[in-house]
């Protein structure tokens, strides 16, 4: 090391000096100086510092991208879980008002006929079968419920008991081929006899038969259930004509009548527990209701 040193002392003196020059002058004339060094610096600092400058704000801003993002979510969360409390409340009021407007249709109802003795009852399930009108109730012979009882709608009359359990019944609406009652004008005092018809049911409508030719029934006249009928309590509205064709025996007309009650969503009926005829009995002359 030693030997290295003396040998290349001259060059290491030299290099020294020349060090020492370039100090002295940059001391001197520091307008030199800086220039200098700033440019070498600039070119290579500036860039860095750009660069640096550069990713640190793009990380930032990721960063606060991502926190906001998060802020967002949380509040589309927040706002979501209100809507949907919101359009709960909603659907439930909603039910109430429909249940509270078919229960206070059903208080008109039984008042219009307060003479009878009903009893409320719910439709707990329906016939499936397009081509038929019937439907079960909770109510059976455990709450005295008996065959060819007359249920009733929020309009008038609905159908009737064609069969009973402890526990259920069930009933046949006034659309259903297999019904019929007999009937009468409630303006002109004419009788007839509404039929369920298959064709009809698919427009929630039902046949009016044996009408006498000189009858003045006319569209918009009532139809209510005869004092003819011992199954049916009489002057029960069933429905408003809608129109009277003749019949080929030249004899009688028929009508199309439109029921009163709702028949598209039975939910709550009335039952008339009280028996105006056979129990028992498949047909009364009047009304005619199969027997499983």
């Amino acid at each position: 090391m030693v030997e290295l040193l003396g040998r290349h002392k001259r060059i290491f003196l030299i290099s020294g000096i020349t060090i020492c020059i370039v100090a002295i002058v940059l001391t001197i004339n520091p307008s030199v100086g800086p220039t200098i060094l700033e440019n070498g610096v600039s070119r290579i600092i500036t860039p860095m510092q750009s660069a640096t400058s550069t990713s640190i704000d793009w990380v930032r801003g990721y960063f606060s991208a991502i926190g906001d993002n998060r802020q967002l979510v949380y509040n589309n969360r927040a706002l979501q879980q209100e809507i949907d409390a919101l359009r709960l409340e909603n659907f439930r009021l909603q039910l109430a008002g429909e249940e509270n407007a078919m229960l206070t249709a059903l208080l008109d109802m039984n008042q219009r006929y307060g003479h009878l003795t009903v009893m409320g009852a719910r439709v707990i399930a329906q016939n499936p079968n397009p081509w038929q009108r019937r439907f079960t109730l909770d109510r059976g012979t455990n709450d005295d419920i008996a065959n060819n009882m007359a249920v009733l709608g929020d309009g008038g009359l609905i159908g009737v008991i064609r069969r009973v359990n402890p526990t259920s019944s069930h009933f046949v609406t006034v659309t259903d081929s297999e019904f019929s009652a007999a009937v009468m004008n409630l303006r002109t005092g004419d009788i007839g006899m509404v039929r369920g018809d298959i064709e009809l049911m698919q427009q929630g409508l039902v046949r009016m038969d044996h009408i006498e030719a000189a009858a003045q029934i006319m569209p918009g006249d009532e139809i209510v259930t005869s004092t003819h009928s011992s199954i049916f309590p009489p002057g029960i509205l069933l429905g408003t004509v809608v129109s009277i064709y003749p019949n080929p025996d030249g004899h009688t007309r028929h009508a199309i009548v439109r029921p009163a009650a709702n028949l598209h969503n039975i939910e709550v009926v009335s039952i008339v527990t009280e028996i105006f005829g056979d129990a028992t009995a498949t047909r009364d002359g009047h009304v005619f209701v199969t027997e499983d």
